[in-house]
C-alpha cells in the first residue's frame, strides 16, 4: 500500500467522523427542542435537590 493511498484513507475516515459528529449534534439539538416543546424536561427535577440546600 502506497503512502498516497494511506493518506487518502485517513482523510476519508476523518471526513466521515466529522459528518457523524455533526449528525449527532443535530440530532441532540432536535431531541432537546422536542423535549422542551413537550414540557418533558426533568432537568430542574434532577438539579433542584442539589441546589435547594445551597440557597
Amino acid at each position: 500500500m502506497s503512502s498516497d493511498s494511506k493518506r487518502r484513507n485517513r482523510t476519508s475516515s476523518s471526513v466521515w467522523v466529522a459528518i457523524g459528529a455533526i449528525a449527532l449534534i443535530i440530532l441532540l439539538i432536535i431531541w432537546l427542542t422536542v423535549a422542551d416543546f413537550s414540557g418533558d424536561t426533568d432537568v430542574t427535577a434532577a438539579i433542584a435537590p442539589i441546589i435547594e440546600p445551597l440557597m
